[in-house]
C-alpha cells in the first residue's frame, strides 16, 4: 500500500509540472543540443533546412534550437485547444520524444485525423524502394529512391509510399534542370499507395524495381510514421543533386533508429544508388527483392519465342488476330502460353503508353486472358534477375594514368563527381547509359601542367532495338579536351542519334552527330560513328569505336579508340585505352592506369 501510495505521488507531481520547471529540467538534460532534436528539426550547424514557417513555434525556430524547444514545451503543456489542426496533434513525434526525456505526459488529444492515418496504414515494416535508371530521360538517369511502409497484409501494393519530390508544373527543359540544380523549386513529401507508384515507375516508364526490407523494428517503424505525419504539406528548398529525393529518406531513417548515420556517407552531392549502398553498410538491410519492368519482362519473352511466335504476338496485340486462332496452332504448347502472355502484356504496355483506349483495352486484354485460361498453367518465365545496385562501382572518380603520345609523355591526373560513362563497367547500372559532369583530366609532363580535358556534360542512352521495342538512341558531349590536331584545346559540342542492335552483354551503334567546335581552328561539321561494346565475365568491358567527321572548312578527321577495363571491386578497377586520329597529320595516344571510386 505504501508502494502504490509513493507511485501515485510521483504520478500527480509529473502531471502537475509546471510548464518553466519542464523548460528549465530541459536546459539541465541540455535537450536542444541532443542528436534526436537535431534530427526532429532537420538541423545541420544549427540551422534547420525546412524553409517552411509552419514547421517552426518559435519565431526563430529555425536558427535557434533551444528557443524552439521551449516554445515546443509551452505549447504542448499549455495549450487547450487539442484538435486535429492544434500543434499537440501535428508534432507526435516531438510529444513522444518530449514525454520520454522529461518522464511526464502532456495528457491526451482528439488527433482523429492522425489516429484514423496510423489505423489505416498498419505500420509494421519499413522497406527502400529504388526504381531504376529511365531509359531516354537524362534527369531521372540517377534513378530515385523513396520508402514504402508495410502493413500486416500479405500483398505491399496497398501499402504506403512516402515520397519526396520537387512540386511543380515546369515543361521547359532547361528551366527545370536550372531551378533543379540551384533550388528553384520547393519539395515536399507525399503519400500514396504502393500500387500507383509501382505503375508510375515500373510499367509507364519501364524502370526495373529494386525492394530492400529494413530491419526496423514496430517502435521504430512508429518513431518514422509519426514524423512522416509533422512533414505533411511542409516544404523545403529541392536541390537536385544533395537535398533531393533519397537524401530526405535518409532523415527519415535516422528519425527511426538514431544509431545509424546514413547522411554521414555523403558530402556534397547524394546520388540514389549510393543511398542504397549506405543503407548496407549501415546494416540496415534485411532482405532484397527484384520487380522487373513490363519492358524486361516483355525482352524476357523475346529470348523464349520463336520468330513466328513473336509476330503472332504482335499480331494478337494489334487486334489483327484472334486469340482463339493460337489455340487451334500445332505449334508447341509452351510456345502458344508465351505467346498468349505476351500479346497481354503487349496490350497493357500500349494502353499504358495512351495508344489504345481503354474499352479496345479492355476487351482485347480479357480476350488475351480468357484465350491463355485454357491453356491451363505452365511454365514460370525465366526472368534473369539483373545485377544489384549496391553491388556498382561509387559514383566519384579519380584516375591516374601514364599517357604515351607521339609528342610527350604525360602523367594523367582526372576527377569526375560523378556517376558513369559508357567506357565503364555496367554491374548494377543501366547498360548503354552515360550521365557525366565536370570530369576534368590533367596532364604532367617535364613539370609542365596542362588540361587534357574538362567535360561539362556527358549524357548518352543506347539502347538496343528489339522485337517489341523500337528506342530512340542518342547522345551528347560539351566539353574542352585536345583531340583536334596539334594537341591543342577547343571547346567541342556534339550531339548524336542512330540506331543500335544487340542486348546489355553485346550491342553495336551507329550514330550520325553533328559537332560545333570553338577555340583552335573553329569549325562545324557532321560526323558518323560506329562501335561496338562487349561486357565480358568477371566485369570486364571493351569498347571500340571509329568516326569520321565531314567539316565546312577543314579536311575530314577519322578517329578510333580501342578501351578496356576490369573492374576489380566498387573501388577500384584497371584500364588501358588506344586511339589514333588522321586529320592533317596522323596521332596515336595510349594510355593505361587505374581508377579510384569513392
Amino acid at each position: 500500500m505504501p508502494i502504490l501510495f509513493l507511485l501515485c505521488a510521483l504520478s500527480l507531481s509529473i502531471w502537475s509540472a509546471t510548464t518553466d520547471e519542464l523548460i528549465a529540467q530541459a536546459h539541465t538534460l541540455k535537450l536542444s543540443e541532443t542528436r534526436y532534436w537535431h534530427l526532429l528539426t532537420h538541423t545541420t550547424k544549427q540551422v534547420s533546412e525546412i524553409d517552411d514557417d509552419a514547421f517552426f513555434m518559435a519565431q526563430d525556430g529555425k536558427y535557434n534550437l533551444t528557443s524552439e524547444l521551449d516554445a515546443t514545451i509551452l505549447h504542448f503543456n499549455d495549450d487547450t485547444n487539442r484538435s486535429d489542426e492544434s500543434l499537440f496533434c501535428r508534432f507526435p513525434a516531438r510529444r513522444a520524444w518530449l514525454e520520454h526525456e522529461l518522464n511526464v505526459s502532456f495528457g491526451q488529444g482528439e488527433c482523429q485525423a492522425y489516429d484514423a492515418l496510423v489505423s489505416k496504414m498498419d505500420p509494421q515494416k519499413v522497406t527502400l524502394v529504388f526504381p531504376t535508371a529511365h531509359i531516354n530521360s537524362p534527369a531521372s538517369m540517377f534513378g530515385h529512391t523513396f520508402l514504402r511502409i508495410d502493413s500486416s497484409m500479405e500483398s505491399k501494393l496497398m501499402s504506403y509510399a512516402i515520397n519526396y519530390a520537387a512540386q511543380t508544373d515546369e515543361t521547359n527543359g532547361l528551366t527545370f534542370a536550372y531551378k533543379g540544380v540551384f533550388g528553384g523549386y520547393y519539395g515536399f513529401y507525399s503519400m500514396l499507395p504502393y500500387y500507383e507508384k509501382l505503375k508510375e515507375y515500373r510499367d509507364s516508364e519501364s524502370r526495373d524495381v529494386w525492394e530492400y526490407d529494413l530491419n526496423l523494428n514496430h517502435d521504430e517503424v512508429m518513431s518514422m510514421v509519426r514524423h512522416i505525419w509533422e512533414l505533411q504539406r511542409i516544404h523545403s528548398w529541392y536541390y537536385f543533386f544533395n537535398e533531393n529525393c533519397s537524401y530526405h529518406m535518409l532523415w527519415l531513417t535516422e528519425i527511426a533508429r538514431p544509431s545509424v548515420h546514413l547522411r554521414d556517407h555523403f558530402t556534397y552531392h547524394v546520388i540514389p544508388p549510393e543511398t542504397v549502398r549506405a543503407f548496407e553498410e549501415e546494416g540496415l538491410v534485411d532482405t532484397k527483392h527484384f520487380r522487373p519492368s513490363k519492358r524486361t519482362k516483355l525482352l524476357a519473352y523475346e529470348k523464349q519465342l520463336t520468330g513466328e511466335s513473336v509476330n503472332l504476338a504482335k499480331a494478337l496485340s494489334f487486334g489483327t488476330m484472334k486469340p482463339q486462332d493460337i489455340l487451334n496452332m500445332e505449334n508447341s504448347e509452351i510456345q502458344r502460353q508465351y505467346t498468349l502472355e505476351a500479346a497481354a502484356e503487349l496490350v497493357e504496355y500500349d494502353y499504358i503508353a495512351g495508344k489504345l483506349p481503354k474499352d479496345t483495352y479492355t476487351k482485347r486484354y480479357h480476350e488475351l486472358l480468357s484465350a491463355r485460361a485454357m491453356l491451363g498453367q505452365g511454365k514460370v518465365l525465366p526472368i534473369g534477375e539483373k545485377s544489384n545496385p549496391d553491388t556498382a562501382h561509387h559514383a566519384a572518380r579519380i584516375s591516374l594514368a601514364q599517357g604515351w603520345y607521339d609528342q610527350r609523355s604525360p602523367l594523367l591526373i582526372g576527377i569526375r563527381p560523378a556517376f558513369h560513362d559508357l567506357m565503364e563497367d555496367d554491374t548494377g547500372h543501366l547498360s548503354g547509359a552515360q550521365i557525366e559532369f565536370l570530369d576534368i583530366q590533367a596532364g604532367v609532363d617535364h613539370h609542365k601542367l596542362s588540361l587534357e580535358h574538362l567535360t561539362v556534360l556527358s549524357l548518352a542512352s543506347l539502347t538496343p532495338a528489339s522485337h517489341f521495342f523500337k528506342p530512340f538512341s542518342w547522345r551528347m558531349k560539351s566539353g574542352w579536351d585536345r583531340d583536334y590536331g596539334l594537341d591543342k584545346l577547343s571547346f567541342v559540342t556534339r550531339v548524336g542519334a542512330g540506331a543500335v542492335i544487340g542486348d546489355d552483354q553485346l550491342f553495336g551503334y551507329l550514330l550520325s552527330e553533328p559537332e560545333v567546335r570553338l577555340g583552335y581552328n573553329p569549325d562545324v561539321g557532321i560526323g558518323f560513328t560506329t562501335g561496338v561494346s562487349l561486357s565480358w565475365g568477371r566485369r570486364m568491358k571493351t569498347v571500340a569505336e571509329v568516326g569520321d567527321i565531314l567539316y565546312y572548312d577543314a579536311h575530314s578527321r577519322v578517329h578510333a579508340t580501342v578501351s578496356h577495363l576490369w573492374q576489380y571491386n566498387s573501388s577500384f578497377n584497371l584500364f588501358g585505352r588506344w586511339e589514333i586520329s588522321d586529320q592533317e597529320e596522323h596521332e596515336s595516344r595510349l594510355s593505361a592506369g587505374i581508377n579510384y571510386y569513392f
